[in-house]
Order: C-alpha cells, then structure tokens, then sequence
C-alpha cells in the first residue's frame, strides 16, 4: 500500500478533494494537529538515531517548520 500527503489550505478545497478521493474509492484521513506533531517527532527521532545529542532549540526550530507546512 501506498500513501500520499496532501497540504490543502482552505476548507473548500480540502471538502472538494475528499469528495474526489470518496468517489474513486480510495480511503482517506485527514490529520489534525497532535497528529502533525507525532509525526514531526517521530521524524526527527529517526534522522537523529545516530548522533548522541540534539539541541532543544533545533528540535523546536525544527517541529514548528514541519507542522506549519
């Protein structure tokens, strides 16, 4: 199985792409925000597997691009 991600500004556009997503039988979820930040975390645990220490300023920095894209 595969997966997409899709970034949809506005309530409009993403209600229309449901729709599109619904009629071609494809199951979709649309992610909140906790859902965002366990993801965001979860990437920057696995680029950061190797190396022993991380700053809490760059993992903040890094969170805050991830989820407000």
């Amino acid at each position: 199985m595969e997966s997409v991600l899709v970034n949809i500004d506005s309530k409009r556009d993403l209600n229309f792409f449901l729709n599109i997503v619904k009629r071609m039988g494809f199951k979709s979820k649309v992610l909140d925000k906790e859902d965002k930040e366990d993801r965001a975390l979860l990437a920057l645990m696995y680029e950061r597997e190797n190396e022993e220490t991380v700053s809490v300023e760059t993992t903040y920095r890094r969170l805050d691009n991830i989820i407000k894209k």
